[in-house]
């Protein structure tokens, strides 16, 4: 069975109690109140949880914020699931029968979209392509050839416990550009949050 991530550990906490505050939260979890404060700022921006402010009668002081579920919350599990099918994934296959694989899944994600044109016109394409699938994409000139970024993984929830998504963008972008590159190295979790890809020059 897949280990929660912090975030779907927070949802579970918010529809048992329908609201809490960070500190509830941190101290239920055992994770830092710093921690919890950015998995909420993150969920906040994408509207799955709401923050207020309750009244204190008879209380000095701030009131603690709490938080609570949004109906978009609780829209489906779509988080669990694929984290399901990507655990399954690698645990049955050998590791070069799992990245067979992960190449499939991206070119079913990505659809029949190819690049046209001269490697310049390629990389604009390419971006353009990525930032319809959220990834606020760019591309820069480099010394050693050109460089593909996302600066927003639209994964970012499952990506600490399935590294391998990393791999699948890189079967994602190397497809986009079609025959212009032999090899994308990635690292990811740069400076950020962001992932780099390295285009080499042939």
């Amino acid at each position: 069975m897949p280990t929660k991530s912090t975030r779907q550990r927070i949802l579970d906490i918010l529809a048992v109690r329908e609201e809490a505050a960070a500190a509830e939260l941190s101290r239920a979890l055992g994770l830092t109140k710093a921690d919890i404060r950015y998995h909420l700022s993150r969920m906040i921006e994408e509207g799955i949880i709401v923050c207020s402010n309750p009244k204190q009668k008879g209380r000095r002081g701030r009131p603690a914020r709490t938080f609570s579920l949004t109906s978009k919350s609780l829209q489906n599990n779509y988080d669990l699931l694929a984290s399901a099918l990507l655990t399954f994934l690698m645990e049955h296959c050998s590791e070069m029968g799992a990245n067979n694989k992960l190449q499939l899944v991206a070119e079913q994600f990505w659809g029949n979209f190819k690049s046209e044109g001269p490697p310049g016109k390629r990389l604009v394409q390419a971006v353009n392509q990525l930032n319809q699938l959220n990834y606020q994409a760019r591309w820069e000139a480099h010394s050693t050839g050109p460089r593909v970024i996302f600066e927003h993984c639209p994964f970012a929830t499952l990506r600490p416990q399935h590294p391998e998504l990393c791999r699948m963008d890189a079967h994602m972008v190397a497809n986009f550009l079609d025959e212009q590159v032999a090899l994308i190295e990635s690292s990811a979790h740069l400076p950020g949050g962001i992932c780099l890809f390295t285009v080499p020059q042939k």
